[in-house]
């Protein structure tokens, strides 16, 4: 039986998005020896409890030195760092930064890859006792945090079949903010890598695609896309019982990532009709996020938007199959990008008001049959689909999508598309 490593930052008990895809493939892969490298993470924020990986599943835990711990620290070497080169630093601007969660600029030049570059050392040792005590043929690294991948890049050198699975882009990603020249550092270590593998996975076409011309020596072979998909078994809940017209978002917003336009076009829609005033409500189904509120409440929307907080996997589908239509947000930068939630969400079959650019997301609703979909900066465009959606409601009309093509994405379905890709690539 071949014997198969997977290293993940991210696992349960942890409740991040992160943990779902790769939960999934562990869980539904058969015929393996499956090994699982993962963070022993000391200060866990976010738990799922009902999240789980199956008992044929040997779990290897590494300690996380979170570097969060330590950003005092590095604040001081930014100062004196800039004071040497001559160049000034705003301290004030810097500690918003620190203080307000929005730690992007400090983590993204200090620590490269990533914040959890930290991981590598002990994990990559680790990785090499595992591999070597159990014969280990295959390793897939899973990323973001793309820093996992540097684990791959030290387990290569025993001579095992390293398989890159990536979950965003790396040095290309257009929600990541990248201060200065650490973008093109970044990419320097990126094409290392995919030198290096012996196969790499993306979670669209779009994404393989730009690899493929990003990097002229990757051949196509080289490059398979598995999509992230629905888990059936995560639908065997009981439909949240919510009153009204409710607008439900899965997830959490961030960098250009924002509701902005959406509730600009709740709000005008509350002032232009009584009826849907009295019926709606919207439901942000993820962590507490002030700039989300602070929107709402700029715009007089506390009434109207609830920001439930993290929720289990479990809850959160109870809300999505208990919800009248459900929001999903790609900024106009995201066009290659189909979030893990796209396909949760038809597997709900609701209709789906789709705030998203032309790409291939949308390509995907649409093969489906879910058309509700409008530039997500077009508030006047967005009103008039709210609109739209509460008179079907209203009315009672059922909506049915194309089932056959949502269930392409079904994790069955997907975790043989995995194993054919990796039989593809050759790595098994």
């Amino acid at each position: 039986m071949k014997k198969i490593l997977f290293v993940s930052f991210f696992s349960p008990p942890m409740g991040s998005g992160g943990s779902q895809r790769i939960l999934k493939i562990l869980n539904n892969l058969k015929g393996f020896e499956k090994y699982l490298l993962t963070a022993n993470y000391p200060s866990i924020r976010y738990k799922d409890e009902f999240l789980k990986v199956s008992d044929d599943v040997k779990i290897f835990r590494v300690y996380y030195k979170d570097p969060r711990l330590f950003f005092p620290k590095a604040l001081l070497k930014l100062i004196k760092r800039k004071k040497k080169e001559g160049g000034g630093i705003d301290v004030v601007e810097e500690f918003k930064v620190l203080k307000g969660g929005l730690l992007s600029k400090l983590k993204l030049s200090f620590f490269i890859p990533d914040e959890k570059v930290t991981w590598v050392k002990d994990a990559s040792l680790e990785g090499k006792r595992i591999i070597k005590e159990n014969e280990i043929d295959t390793v897939i690294t899973t990323g973001p945090p793309h820093s996992v991948h540097l684990i791959g890049l030290k387990l290569k050198t025993l001579g095992i079949k390293w398989v890159m699975d990536l979950r965003d882009l790396w040095s290309d990603n257009p929600f990541v903010l990248y201060p200065g020249k650490v973008r093109e550092k970044n990419r320097r270590i990126e094409e290392n890598c995919i030198r290096e593998a012996d196969l790499i996975l993306t979670v669209t076409k779009s994404f393989k695609e730009r690899l493929l011309r990003t990097y002229k020596f990757l051949s196509e072979e080289r490059v398979k896309v598995v999509y992230g998909g629905y888990d059936e078994n995560d639908f065997n809940v009981s439909p949240k019982k919510l009153k009204g017209f409710t607008i439900s978002y899965a997830g959490s917003f961030y960098s250009i990532q924002t509701p902005v336009y959406f509730l600009k076009a709740v709000r005008e829609v509350i002032d232009e009709d009584e009826e849907i005033k009295r019926n709606i409500k919207v439901y942000i189904l993820g962590p507490f996020e002030e700039n989300t509120e602070r929107i709402a409440s700029s715009l007089g929307l506390k009434n109207y938007v609830v920001v439930t907080g993290f929720m289990p996997h479990r809850e959160a589908i109870s809300y999505i199959l208990g919800s009248s239509v459900l929001f999903l947000y790609l900024a106009r930068g995201g066009f290659e990008t189909v979030p893990q939630k796209t396909f949760e969400y038809m597997r709900a079959k609701k209709r789906i008001l789709a705030l998203v650019p032309d790409g291939e997301c949308k390509e995907i609703l649409e093969t489906c049959g879910f058309k509700d979909n409008v530039d997500p900066e077009d508030v006047t465009k967005i009103k008039k689909k709210i609109k739209e959606l509460f008179s079907l409601w209203k009315r009672g009309e059922e909506f049915k999508p194309d089932i056959d093509c949502v269930k392409k994405y079904s994790m069955d379905n997907l975790v043989d598309v995995f194993i054919n890709s990796l039989k593809e690539g050759e790595v098994i």
